[in-house]
């Protein structure tokens, strides 16, 4: 319980908001590729505000689970927490997300496009979390 206790909580919100403002930003920019991998319209992503709640929610639960494995790690700079951050997204994220897909049939384009999401959002949120101790 001290882990959690002696987490920056600023800084893991400003994860938190980070790796949110990286998906907003990394999917607006690749929408229309990630559309076509992933196989929806338009009217297929139409969300609800309870969707980004709970997306939202999900970045601080990623955010804490990142500050928890630098603050173990004895990470304290921001290029450290960036590259930890970054061989997560590749090394377990996109890894079980390709792990899925050869399973589930899935575009490799999904994969590549979540799976590059995932490590460019947790460098960015490993270099606020590893830089602001």
């Amino acid at each position: 319980m001290d882990i959690l206790i002696n987490l920056n909580w600023l800084a893991v919100l400003a994860a938190a908001v980070a790796g949110f403002a990286t998906g907003a930003i990394w999917y607006g920019v690749f929408a229309k590729p990630w559309m076509a991998a992933a196989g929806l319209t338009d009217a297929d992503i139409e969300q609800e505000a309870s969707t980004y709640i709970f997306a939202g929610v999900l970045q601080i639960v990623m955010a804490i689970t990142m500050a928890i494995v630098i603050a173990q790690t004895g990470i304290a700079s921001w290029l450290s927490g960036a590259i930890l951050g970054f061989v997560i997204g590749i090394g377990l994220v996109t890894a079980n997300k390709a792990l899925n897909a050869a399973f589930q049939g899935t575009s490799r384009n999904l994969v590549i496009i979540d799976g590059l999401h995932a490590a460019v959002a947790f460098a960015f949120m490993g270099a606020i979390l590893g830089g602001w101790q």
